[in-house]
């Protein structure tokens, strides 16, 4: 029987793949492909010649503060739930079609990537929701479960309950437009995760939630992104 030979190139993805672990990829099942596909690339070109992609935006100081926010929150609360590798890789990537973003473990390290053309508002939400599944992830092995956990622990940090108990301490069940807009201005956040943190808190039912998600409807994936200018640069 011929022997077959073996591939370098494979034997060194398959060595890779015991050290990768995609965590949180925002959006939809269509975009894990897109998010895991150049999670790979990245890590093969850091594995190989410890350089980045050149289009990578580094976002050190913001995570940074985050990471910190986050720890001295769950210290204070004594939930003691977080923990952080020692080092994070935290980035924007622009003109990457079909990158939503995501978090990942690779080796000991924490990566964080969004793409650049998302608005800040959403911007500082998912790097929030993003660092706090990677300090979450010892605990929370099912992806689901890990988004849920995350995003309460990034909404507790970016919504203290007195701010929100000023909106919802009337345990409101109806948001008109006005409404929304007034208390998605005041925390620079999408109503949506507000309301969330208001449920979280026991101040909005889930009923309540899944009334106001069928008065609305689904955000469209541009409302995430910052309006372009159609004047030619």
């Amino acid at each position: 029987m011929k022997k077959g030979r073996s591939n370098p190139n494979q034997l060194q993805i398959d060595f890779l793949a015991a050290f990768r672990q995609m965590l949180i990829s925002l959006g939809n099942a269509e975009n894990l492909p897109v998010n895991e596909s150049l999670f790979m690339q990245m890590t093969d070109q850091w594995e190989n010649t410890r350089a980045m992609p050149a289009d990578l935006l580094f976002t050190k100081s913001p995570i940074e503060a985050i990471v910190f926010r986050l720890q001295k929150i769950d210290a204070d609360t004594e939930a003691n739930q977080l923990r952080f590798p020692n080092e994070l890789i935290a980035g924007e990537i622009r003109g990457e079609k079909g990158l939503t973003g995501f978090s990942a473990k690779f080796r000991e390290q924490g990566w964080i990537i969004l793409p650049a053309e998302l608005s800040a508002m959403y911007k500082n939400l998912f790097l929030n929701i993003l660092a706090a599944s990677i300090g979450l992830e010892h605990l929370y092995p099912v992806r689901k479960e890990l988004l849920v956990e995350a995003e309460r622990v990034a909404l507790a940090a970016l919504l203290p309950e007195s701010e929100v108990r000023k909106f919802f301490g009337l345990r409101l069940s109806r948001f008109p437009d006005s409404f929304r807009s007034e208390v998605s201005n005041y925390f620079n956040l999408p109503f949506d995760y507000v309301l969330k943190r208001a449920n979280h808190l026991g101040m909005v039912s889930e009923q309540v939630i899944e009334e106001a998600r069928a008065a609305t409807q689904p955000l469209r994936s541009a409302v995430l992104r910052r309006p372009q200018s159609s004047r030619a640069a």
